[in-house]
């Protein structure tokens, strides 16, 4: 009983989630800057995909996403950085695309807090 005890104590397996960037773009006018981030899960959460819109900080093009919404959020126990993949459209539409075999947790269909507004189009594979 000794032994588990310390072998347990040594395996986190309810550690904080990771969190990595998959890919980050501005519009093409700088003003509004879309990223997706990967969440690695635990042994309790799965792994999950964000997508954040917020304002674009051209200058700086910092890792502070400024004014941020998350729009897109998606995870799966099997869920891999491809399922999920984002491209801007026109000027004020962001098109996303994902797998058919991953569970939505939220999924806007307008922006709210950048300014312009940004609308999304989602297109299941």
């Amino acid at each position: 009983m000794f032994s588990y005890a310390i072998f347990m104590a040594n395996f986190d397996i309810f550690d904080a989630s990771t969190e990595s960037e998959l890919k980050t773009e501005c519009d093409y006018e700088g003003l509004r800057k879309i990223t997706m981030l990967e969440l690695k899960g635990n042994a309790t959460t799965n792994n999950s995909i964000l997508i954040k819109s917020s304002d674009c900080n051209v200058e700086l093009y910092s890792d502070k996403l400024i004014n941020s919404e998350l729009i897109f959020s998606v995870d799966s126990p099997n869920l891999k950085s491809t399922d999920v993949n984002f491209e801007w459209k026109t000027f004020d539409t962001l098109i996303i695309k994902y797998e058919k075999n991953v569970r939505i947790i939220e999924k806007l269909s307008e922006s709210n807090t950048v300014n312009p507004k940004i609308i999304f189009e989602y297109i299941v594979q």
